[in-house]
C-alpha cells in the first residue's frame, strides 16, 4: 500500500524513468505523471509499470507564456482525478510550474533543470554573431530555425521563469549554481538536494573504459546545433592538435553524416551554425578528422565513450550536465569547462581537467595532456567513476526525494 500520492508534471525524457523506478521501488510513493503534449490534439491515458501517464494536449503558445486560468483548467481536471499529496514539476524552461499560482492547498515543488536566465548571457559561447551572417539560409532568414530563433526561445521564457523562481515555495536542485539563482530570486524558498539518475545501461557498463582498448587520440564530444555546446571550439582544438596527432578524430553524435552533402538544399533549409561549422572544417582541411554520427541510443553512446581516448565538453554554460554524468560513470577521461553547476561535482586534476570557457588553445593543451599521460588518464577515469557512482546512487537519490516530499507535506499550510 503506497503511503503518498505524488503527481509529476514533466516532459517525458530518458532521465525520467530511472528516477520514477527508483522512487517506486521503495513502495512509499505512487507516482502519476502529466505529460504535456505540445501540438497534439489528443488526450490519452496509459499505464506502464504501475505508473499512470496522462498525456494532455496543449497548443504551443500555452506552454510559452504566462499561464492562464484556461490553461490551468487542463491540469486541474487531472489533479482532481489523482488527488495527490504533493505535485512535483520538472523544469522552468516552460511555464508548467506556474500551476503554483493557482493551487494553494497542495504543495508544489519544482525541480531545476537548466535556467534560461542563466543561459542567455552565454548563448554565443565566445562566437561573434556577425560570423554567422554569411551562413544564414533561406529558412533562417524567414525566421525558421537558426540561432536567432534559439535565442528568442530562451528570452521568451524569462518572464514566466522569473515568476516561478520568485513565487515558488519549494525547489529541488543539484548544484551551487541553481541554488544561487533560487536564493537571489527568492531567499525564503526551501531548497532540497535532488540528484538525477542515469539510464540503466550506464550502470550496467559502469567503469568499463579501458586505456588499452580505446582508440588513441579520439575525442567524444556532445552534439550541438547551437554555439553554447562549443562544437566550433572543439574543432579549433582539433586543428591545433593535428600537427602532433595526424590521426586525431573528433566524434560528434546527433548530426547525421549526410547533413552537409546536399549543398543547394543546405542553402535553402540548412542551419546557419552547422554551415559555419562545416566552413571551419573545410578551411582547416579536417574532413578526415571529424566524424559526424546520427542520434545515438544509450548502448551506442556507451560504445563511443568506451572507444574514446577522452571526452570534451566545450560548453559555455551547464547546470548538471547529463552527458558528463553518463561519461563519468563509464570512466572516459573528461576535459570540461568549469561553468555553471559543473564545479559542484567535477574537480580539476581529480576527476577531470578544466579549461577556461572559450579557450581552444587550453582545450587542445589539456587534451594533449591526456594523450601523453596514460597514468593520469587512468587516475581521472577512476575518480570520475567513483564520483558518478556516489552522485547517481539509486537508493540515496530516491531517499532524497521521498524525504523532501514528506517534509514539504508536513510543513505546507492548508488554505
Amino acid at each position: 500500500m503506497y503511503k503518498r500520492q505524488v503527481l509529476w508534471i514533466s516532459f517525458y525524457g530518458s532521465w525520467t524513468k530511472p528516477l520514477i523506478n527508483a522512487i517506486k521501488t521503495t513502495g512509499k510513493c505512487k507516482i502519476s505523471v502529466i505529460v504535456p503534449s505540445i501540438g497534439s490534439k489528443e488526450n490519452k491515458t496509459e499505464i506502464e509499470d504501475d505508473v499512470t501517464y496522462y498525456h494532455a494536449s496543449f497548443d504551443k503558445k500555452e506552454c510559452f507564456q504566462f499561464m492562464t486560468y484556461n490553461t490551468f483548467e487542463k491540469y486541474k481536471q487531472i489533479i482532481e482525478q489523482v488527488n495527490p499529496d504533493i505535485i512535483h514539476v520538472h523544469g522552468t524552461e516552460k511555464n508548467l510550474a506556474e500551476i503554483q499560482n493557482f493551487i494553494h492547498d497542495i504543495p508544489v515543488v519544482t525541480s531545476i533543470q537548466g535556467l534560461l536566465i542563466g543561459c542567455i548571457p552565454h548563448a554565443y559561447n565566445f562566437l561573434d554573431k556577425k560570423d554567422l551572417i554569411p551562413f544564414k539560409t533561406l529558412k533562417n532568414i524567414l525566421g525558421w530555425g537558426g540561432f536567432n530563433l534559439f535565442y528568442k526561445y530562451l528570452k521568451r521564457g524569462v518572464p514566466y521563469e522569473k515568476d516561478i523562481l520568485s513565487h515558488g515555495k519549494y525547489f529541488f536542485g543539484r548544484t551551487s549554481w541553481d541554488k544561487a539563482y533560487i536564493y537571489f530570486h527568492n531567499a525564503n524558498a526551501l531548497y532540497f538536494q535532488g540528484e538525477e539518475l542515469l539510464r540503466d545501461e550506464f550502470y550496467r557498463n559502469a567503469n568499463s573504459w579501458d586505456i588499452s582498448k580505446c582508440k588513441k587520440h579520439t575525442i567524444f564530444t556532445p552534439f550541438g546545433f547551437s554555439p553554447n555546446k562549443g562544437l566550433h571550439l572543439a574543432i579549433e582544438a582539433v586543428f591545433l592538435l593535428k600537427k602532433d596527432y595526424p590521426d586525431i578524430n573528433l566524434i560528434v553524435p546527433g548530426i547525421p553524416p549526410d547533413t552537409f552533402n546536399k549543398k543547394f538544399t543546405n542553402i535553402i533549409k540548412g542551419e546557419e551554425y552547422l554551415r559555419y561549422v562545416k566552413d571551419k572544417i573545410d578551411k582547416y582541411q579536417l574532413h578526415q578528422n571529424i566524424t559526424f554520427l546520427p542520434r545515438l541510443n544509450a548502448s551506442e553512446m556507451i560504445k563511443q565513450m568506451q572507444q574514446a581516448h577522452t571526452f570534451l565538453s566545450a560548453s559555455s554554460i551547464e547546470n548538471s550536465s547529463n552527458i558528463i554524468g553518463e561519461v563519468a560513470m563509464i570512466g572516459t577521461p573528461i576535459v570540461t569547462t568549469p561553468v555553471g553547476g559543473i564545479i559542484s561535482f567535477m574537480k580539476d586534476n581529480y576527476n577531470s581537467l578544466f579549461v577556461p570557457a572559450g579557450d581552444a588553445y587550453m582545450m587542445a593543451y589539456q587534451l594533449k595532456t591526456i594523450f601523453e599521460n596514460d597514468s593520469l588518464a587512468i587516475e581521472l577515469s577512476q575518480n570520475a567513476y567513483k564520483t558518478a557512482l556516489k552522485r547517481h546512487d539509486k537508493e540515496i537519490t530516491a531517499k532524497q526525494y521521498i524525504t523532501a516530499y514528506e517534509q514539504i507535506i508536513k510543513i505546507h499550510p492548508n488554505k
